[in-house]
């Protein structure tokens, strides 16, 4: 689902308020049009990132690493990932305890494309004894495109806004002497998380006992640019 949105400002600059094009001389003034516009547009995220962090406790008895990597194969698996496609090691340290013993950590990062195996995954950690996970992000593999696209419909928009406001002056727009482009951060689709049993969350972090209607916000994406037009 896309839904696009437009937004464009101008400022008139004519005769004596008109200013010189990048590289003519400081003599020869050219009368332009400046319009700033925006387009905007938000669309599903199809790119999900999950932090999982597994660490043997200095506790008696305690779990071994290799005995929890076990566990979160078993669990990645029953969610329908392929870990050796989607989940890579992102750190591993070992810590020494108060009776020298060593105890190790490990943190992967587990890529998803389905909205619905990210709630899965959650499950299948749970189920299998592994709390320390979080969403870390949910964005669009395709972003690049997608602000090409938008960017072009900010130019567009620039380009009829500058039409309309040199027709009310009865002259007309010409070819595009400056233009600049700059882009806003996209708004990342944070996840909401409604639990039937324990209420809402919201925020990256998914951390509850009964997952439940998970759904993700749209990823928004906006594009910025400003334009001059020579008037004739």
């Amino acid at each position: 689902m896309k839904k696009m949105l437009f937004i464009a400002s101008a400022l008139l600059m004519i005769g004596a308020g008109s200013a010189w094009a990048q590289g003519t001389d400081l003599d020869k003034q050219i009368p332009y049009v400046e319009i700033s516009s925006s387009a905007d547009t938000a669309v599903m995220p199809n790119k999900f990132r999950i932090a999982i962090g597994i660490s043997e406790a200095p506790s008696k008895g305690k779990t071994t690493i290799a005995e929890l990597e076990r566990s979160l194969a078993t669990a990645l698996d029953a969610a329908g990932v392929d870990i050796k496609k989607q989940l890579v090691i992102t750190s591993q340290s070992n810590a020494s305890g108060k009776r020298k013993d060593v105890y190790q950590y490990k943190n992967y990062l587990l890529t998803l494309t389905e909205p619905n195996q990210v709630e899965a995954v959650f499950d299948a950690l749970q189920t299998n004894g592994i709390s320390n996970a979080s969403l870390s992000q949910s964005t669009r593999s395709d972003l690049r495109e997608l602000q090409a696209q938008v960017r072009v419909k900010a130019m567009r928009n620039a380009q009829i806004t500058a039409s309309e406001l040199a027709a009310a002056l009865g002259q007309r727009i010409g070819k595009a002497i400056y233009i600049q482009s700059y882009s806003s951060a996209p708004e990342a689709g944070l996840v909401m998380l409604r639990s039937k049993a324990a209420g809402v969350m919201t925020g990256n972090a998914v951390q509850d006992d009964a997952m439940s209607n998970l759904r993700f916000n749209d990823v928004r994406v906006n594009q910025n640019v400003t334009v001059r037009f020579v008037l004739e």
